[in-house]
């Protein structure tokens, strides 16, 4: 028993900053099954850190700062491991039916290491092996529950026979990984593959210009009318008014416990006049986007996880906070309305730093929108704005994961 290792995970090291993110890993409906947990080493090092040190940094992270119910959302955590992690997983208080344990591509493993995986997986952990070699090993095949597929090494004539070869494993669930686009993911589940990973949902697109649904036309109007500066405050309380369903979630949210307020607010006007008409643009547009039924679930909460973390990086370094979730959730319209992102937003009445922040990246509302993709992304250069370290924006990352996490059960 590695005693060290042992003693890092219980705590680890002291005035390290330690930036976690989280990468999605989505079923054949869309769905997020769990997250692949990701370390960067401290002081934003380009160094690569030892796997066992940097794997057991993740576990510490997600168990001290973030809480492991809150960085998986009651999700499965995947994490890479080491043979020597093997030793010690066990001794980490994790619920194992929650953990998968992500072996190294070709994994060599004694019959020593076997048994201890043996144990393991009888304790519940998922074992997730990926490699040509490792399908040679009919032990290690026989315990694993996921075989991981890099997409992009593969011929289609390779990737056929690896399916076809796994189908008599009965345990083994198919991951695909890389997939970059939305025409791959469909791809992908047609040939089997039971969980999916790569940045296709998040990740601007081509989209060809098309007719917009009608839901999704009468959003896109209703969010021009809310941001449209010559808006009196009687026609915005006119136009919520006039939607039954937007008005009775928004009266219903302002009175949650969250927002705080002593005196029940029982009309839109009431609502206008407590929070003003910036939160009320920001509210009316996250209840409007939230409201497409035709949307999987997990594309909302990309948009809104963006939007909370422009937020709270401009709260964190102290700088005027509106505009900023504005930002976060308009730069996710291409994913949410299937259209260009440039025609979406000139059909919007937003200032000229607003669009330049979401298609330029421009200013320092465009260095939030950075970092925040950088985060989503785990795309370790880019995780920087103002003056925070690696352990503001961490914080905040948390706060805007339990946030997000809050909201869509009220959706």
């Amino acid at each position: 028993m590695d005693s060290q290792l042992t003693e890092q995970l219980k705590c680890p090291p002291p005035q390290q900053e330690v930036m976690l993110a989280r990468l999605p890993i989505y079923n054949s409906r869309m769905d997020v099954i769990g997250y692949e947990l990701l370390f960067q080493p401290p002081g934003g090092s380009n160094k690569k850190a030892n796997p066992t040190a940097a794997t057991a940094q993740v576990i510490a992270a997600t168990l001290l700062e973030f809480g492991f119910g809150q960085s998986v959302n009651n999700r499965k955590a995947f994490i890479n491991v080491t043979p020597a992690f093997i030793d010690v997983i066990a001794e980490v208080q994790l619920p194992p039916h929650q953990v998968v344990l992500c072996l190294p591509d070709n994994f060599i493993a004694d019959s020593q290491l076997i048994a201890k995986l043996e144990v393991l997986r009888s304790l519940r952990y998922g074992l997730s092996i990926a490699g040509l070699d490792s399908l040679k090993n009919k032990r290690l095949l026989q315990i694993a529950s996921i075989f991981r597929v890099d997409v992009k090494k593969l011929n289609t004539k390779q990737l056929n026979t690896i399916t076809k070869f796994l189908q008599s494993y009965k345990n083994i669930a198919l991951q695909a990984l890389k997939i970059e686009t939305m025409e791959e993911y469909h791809t992908y589940c047609d040939k089997g593959f039971n969980y999916l990973q790569g940045p296709f949902l998040g990740k601007p697109s081509a989209y060809v210009s098309r007719n917009l649904s009608t839901n999704k036309l009468a959003i896109l109007q209703l969010l021009a009318t809310v941001h449209n500066p010559d808006t009196s405050v009687q026609d915005l309380e006119q136009l919520i008014s006039c939607d039954a369903s937007l008005s009775y979630k928004l009266i219903k949210l302002i009175n949650a416990s969250f927002f705080g307020v002593q005196n029940e607010v029982d009309s839109i006007k009431q609502a206008i006049v407590l929070l003003g008409r910036d939160e009320i643009r920001k509210w009316v547009s996250l209840l409007a986007l939230g409201g497409m039924s035709d949307e999987p679930v997990a594309v909302m909460e990309i948009a809104i996880l963006r939007a909370k973390m422009c937020e709270l990086l401009a709260q964190k370094a102290k700088l005027q906070q509106d505009m900023y979730f504005t930002v976060g959730m308009f730069s996710a319209l291409d994913i949410l309305m299937k259209q260009p992102i440039k025609s979406i937003l000139a059909s919007l009445p937003l200032s000229g730093v607003i669009k330049a922040a979401i298609l330029e990246k421009q200013g320092i509302l465009g260095d939030a929108l950075t970092c925040a993709l950088a985060v989503e992304n785990a795309q370790w250069a880019d995780i920087n704005f103002e003056n925070l370290n690696h352990t503001d924006i961490s914080d905040v990352y948390r706060q805007a994961i339990h946030w997000t996490e809050n909201m869509l059960r009220r959706f």
